[in-house]
């Protein structure tokens, strides 16, 4: 049966156009200025070399953050400039397409947006935006810049099929994930268009990337990036890559731009063994995926502890009329119906931790995870095994741990783990001095012990505060005193009364 799946997939792949019209490209390396006061001079240079574009190019692609080229003073630095520059070279991006009769693409920052996106936007041969691309991983530097909102929700490849072409995206930092390339290879793009303002990896770095790239999703990547200077090695690196790998060309560190024709429908065909005939690289690599030995993904994914939503509900043990069945039914069930935290207790005990291996192997990642540790038992081997297991099914930042007993979360502490810990208890007059001097991330009392002091003390303590509430009126009073989590065994309830998940 393999056998069969392998040879209709390779004929599929064999019967794929292998030829096209040429297409030309150019890609726009600019300089990028370490200081402020060059920004604008390197801006210029970017606007005159588009002026320079004609009428024999088929593509421009410009870098990620085209109208910012340079260091700025502060994020509000960075938008004003943004905000000048963008529409400028915008409007000239639209009469050169024009002009050229060509495709253009251009990192610029959406900032007519409630919050700015890191955007590409994609013109075709009439000047009109026809596209836009939205960056799917910004760098930590981008938080505090930018709109991320988004990039916690699951979205398919962005894909555009142009003139019988078919492109798909890339924004910098996106090149570094490669788990994404299978992904976008399903579409069988015939181009990847890449901007980036890449300035710290080196050409050898740059040249791994492009080319795994390129190979792997079996298309030709087009990447416009910035130059660090002439005597630089580091960024840059402007390319076409054909899907064989091959650099067709590149820029290395020059302030220039870089002519390339390629065929963007002739594909690489790779010997499939076995007789086979030969198929496209991700097709041949489709029919041995083992995804379930890989890393959790897709849209069932949660986004992780610190990046969770501020004011959520946590399950205690899912759907709890459930629980009495099964737990891990009654805490899937709750994840299925989107709750944002589950809450359940394991023992430091054989079937203790039978439990939360099955319950980690079928919901790791599918829901932010409190983990109650019961009992003073734990020992250093049973912490150990507890966080050997968290880790082996990749739910580092997917969980935290709770307890009561503070010499078990000051152990937890001693072994430099990161995960956050959270200290349980009945009592609210000392429970935040005694969780910060633990070191712990949240503190967990009764619904009717918090107020808005033990609230506002936690906050500087920089503790995260769940109340657990037995009834709506207690989660929205809870709510109300400062609680940033309310945990509730009447999920569906509690979630309907206070619009939270």
């Amino acid at each position: 049966m393999k056998r069969l799946l392998i040879l209709a997939i390779s004929l599929a792949a064999a019967a794929l156009p292998s030829f096209g019209a040429p297409m030309k490209a150019r890609v726009i390396q600019q300089p990028f200025s370490l200081d402020r006061q060059g920004l604008d001079a390197c801006f210029e240079w970017t606007m005159e070399e588009l002026r320079k574009c004609d009428e024999s190019l088929d593509i421009i692609v410009l870098p990620e953050f085209c109208e910012v080229p340079g260091n700025t003073t502060s994020r509000e630095d960075f938008l004003e400039t943004s905000r000048r520059n963008g529409p400028e070279i915008l409007k000239l991006c639209a009469e050169t397409a024009k002009r050229c009769n060509s495709l253009i693409f251009a990192g610029v920052v959406d900032t007519s947006l409630e919050v700015p996106r890191n955007a590409m936007y994609v013109f075709d041969r009439n000047g009109e935006i026809i596209g836009e691309y939205f960056k799917e991983h910004l760098t930590r530097g981008e938080w505090d810049k930018l709109d991320m909102r988004y990039t916690q929700e699951w979205t398919q490849p962005y894909i555009l099929d142009i003139e019988g072409v078919r492109y798909a995206f890339m924004t910098c930092y996106d090149f570094y994930f490669y788990e994404n390339y299978s992904n976008i290879a399903r579409w069988k793009p015939d181009v990847i268009v890449g901007v980036s303002h890449q300035r710290s990896d080196t050409f050898r770095a740059l040249d791994i990337i492009n080319t795994f790239c390129a190979y792997n999703t079996g298309a030709y990547l087009v990447r416009a990036s910035v130059s660090m200077g002439l005597a630089s090695e580091l960024g840059g690196c402007s390319c076409v890559v054909a899907p064989t790998g091959e650099i067709l060309g590149t820029l290395r560190s020059e302030v220039a731009s870089l002519d390339v024709t390629f065929d963007p429908k002739k594909k690489y065909l790779k010997p499939a063994g076995y007789g086979n005939p030969p198929a496209l690289h991700s097709e041949y690599i489709e029919i041995g995926r083992r995804p379930w030995k890989y890393r959790p993904g897709g849209g069932a994914i949660v986004p992780p502890f610190d990046e969770a939503p501020a004011r959520r509900l946590c399950a205690v043990n899912g759907l709890s009329s459930l629980a009495s069945e099964s737990l891990i039914g009654a805490l899937g069930a709750a994840a299925a119906v989107g709750a944002s935290e589950i809450s359940f207790a394991v023992s430091p005990t054989e079937n203790g931790f039978n439990a939360l291996s099955e319950i980690l192997r079928k919901l790791s990642c599918h829901s932010i995870m409190n983990i109650h540790l019961d009992g003073k038992e734990w020992s250093v081997e049973s912490i150990r095994e507890l966080l050997n297991m968290i880790f082996v099914y990749d739910a580092l930042g997917h969980v935290y741990l709770t307890s009561s007993d503070k010499a078990t979360l000051a152990a937890l502490k001693a072994t430099g783990t990161k995960i956050p810990l959270c200290l349980a208890g009945k009592e609210g007059k000392d429970i935040v001095d005694e969780a910060a001097s633990i070191g712990c991330a949240a503190i967990e009392i009764p619904a009717g012990l918090l107020d808005a002091e033990i609230a506002r003390k936690a906050g500087e303590e920089g503790l995260r505060v769940g109340a657990v509430a037995g009834t709506n009126d207690e989660a929205a009073k809870a709510l109300e005193a400062g609680a940033q989590t309310v945990l509730t065994r009447d999920y569906l309830a509690v979630a309907k009364a206070t619009a939270l998940k």
